[in-house]
């Protein structure tokens, strides 16, 4: 069965990275492309407004009249972008022309209204420098504006210096400053791809070299898996070597279980082939009539061997699936001890029952259910008949704290000493008494016993009998805290 799908971390990582480059791309582009336009409106900007000044500075007074002496290193400078028309007008006072385009100053002058613009920079405070950019005889101009006053002996006029320039060279300029910015973002792009594509293969090579390992071991393979990794796959390593090891105690069980469960049931098979054998070919009826009787128990015994395998696969499987939940310990033992009655009155054995009624404790239901019942119906099977089964729970005070006591005491032979170290013990039976049944049934109760951390032991009953004693870790309730 295949798992869903996700996109690959790999995709989603170049995508991820593609996406933000992507961006800073075109964020570092529009930013270049407004500074390469900036930078080319300053630089000719400035050679403008040097021109005006250059003209500002050779226009002077004489005998109350304006003479301007026009540099022609001015003109040159400005000539030197050679696809650009330059046109200028210099007047006084209120428009009256001095020299240049005739008639260009009012004209700009009512065409750009209030759109000029306040020079960022002033070579010298006292001058009023202004730029205008806009359509002049169906092309686009750059104009500066100087206004000044040129002072003479109780009077003063009012200049005003009018250039402008067409913008095909600053717009070559920024388009030129413009592509090599874009030729330096795109090598840059191509190269921080090549480098991200690279760091994520790196960066995932980890990965491809556990699958690698993984997908190369045979199924029986379970050996942790052993190589360095970085520090963000130490956890994924560490929880697929805990699966493993788990795995591998769960096959291991399984192994040993197969084991005895085909030696345990390959015999009774045997013994109950070859006395059904038997019986055919007996002609006594009398005998005929022991060895089916002898079937029967052979039967039964193999029945309850079979139950009691498939109880302890069904265990095994929730101890590993079923988490533990609080439940009361009292009502737990109540309804087995019902569940086992009409048993025991059939053998003519009595449960009893008597114990606290407010015990809780940390556990599966069902496999509690299972324990005593096993140790139940190992109880009532040895007990004589009109004996007592007495099943009791109580709080128990230790030194470490409380405990919630399960004890369940028949009257009959007992165990040895020397037997009971063997009596939780796998298939074990007691020799020579024919009502040992599978010996799964105590194995089984001292499983889920420790499954629940729980202490079982085997102590005599007085003045015959034995005791099963099981001290559970107490679950507190708020009336008992």
């Amino acid at each position: 069965m295949s798992s869903k799908t996700l996109p690959s971390i790999r995709r989603q990582m170049l995508t991820i990275t593609i996406a933000l480059m992507v961006i800073i791309t075109l964020i570092t582009y529009f930013m270049a492309n407004n500074y390469s336009k900036n930078a080319a409106q300053i630089s000719y900007d400035r050679l403008l407004a040097s021109a005006a000044l250059q003209i500002f500075e050779n226009t002077h007074i004489d005998y109350h009249e304006i003479i301007v002496d026009l540099p022609s290193a001015t003109f040159e400078t400005l000539s030197m972008a050679s696809n650009d028309r330059l046109v200028y007008q210099i007047t006084q006072n209120q428009g009256e022309h001095l020299t240049g385009y005739n008639g260009l100053y009012q004209h700009i002058l009512q065409k750009a209204d209030t759109q000029w613009q306040r020079a960022e920079y002033d070579p010298r405070d006292n001058l009023l420098i202004q730029f205008w950019e806009g359509d002049y005889k169906g092309e686009n101009y750059r104009f500066i504006l100087l206004s000044d006053k040129l002072y003479e002996v109780g009077e003063s006029f009012d200049v005003n210096i009018l250039i402008g320039q067409t913008t095909q060279a600053r717009d070559q300029l920024a388009y030129e400053m413009n592509l090599n910015v874009i030729q330096m973002v795109i090598l840059t792009f191509v190269i921080a791809i090549v480098l991200i594509l690279l760091g994520v293969n790196q960066i995932l090579r980890p990965i491809y070299s556990i699958n690698k390992k993984i997908r190369r071991r045979s199924p029986t393979d379970l050996r942790p898996i052993d190589m360095s990794v970085p520090k963000e796959m130490a956890d994924l390593i560490s929880t697929i070597n805990h699966f493993i090891s788990q795995l591998e105690v769960s096959l291991n069980h399984l192994k040993r279980f197969t084991g005895e469960v085909a030696h345990q049931i390959r015999t009774p098979l045997a013994g109950l082939k070859s006395q059904a054998q038997n019986a055919i070919e007996e002609s006594d009826e009398k005998i005929r009539t022991e060895q089916l009787n002898r079937v029967l128990y052979s039967t039964d015994l193999l029945d309850s061997t079979v139950t009691q395998l498939l109880n302890q696969a069904t265990l095994a499987h929730r101890f590993h699936s079923q988490p533990l939940i609080t439940l009361s310990l009292p009502e737990l033992v109540k309804s087995v001890c019902r569940d086992v009655a009409v048993s025991a009155i059939q053998r003519g054995v009595i449960i009893t029952y008597q114990g606290d009624d407010n015990l809780m404790i940390n556990g599966d239901s069902f496999a509690l259910s299972q324990m005593l019942r096993n140790i139940l119906e190992n109880a009532i099977k040895f007990s004589p008949q009109n004996k007592e089964v007495n099943v009791s729970t109580e709080l128990h005070s230790t030194d470490s704290g409380y405990i919630a006591r399960l004890c369940v005491a028949d009257q009959g032979v007992g165990v040895p000493d020397a037997q009971k170290q063997h009596v939780f013990e796998r298939f074990y039976k007691s020799k020579g008494d024919p009502r040992a049944g599978s010996g799964l049934g105590l194995s089984i109760a001292k499983e889920v016993a420790e499954h629940h951390n729980a202490a079982i032991k085997l102590l005599d009953n007085s003045p015959s009998g034995l005791i099963f004693e099981i001290n559970f870790p107490l679950m507190l309730t708020e009336d008992e805290h």
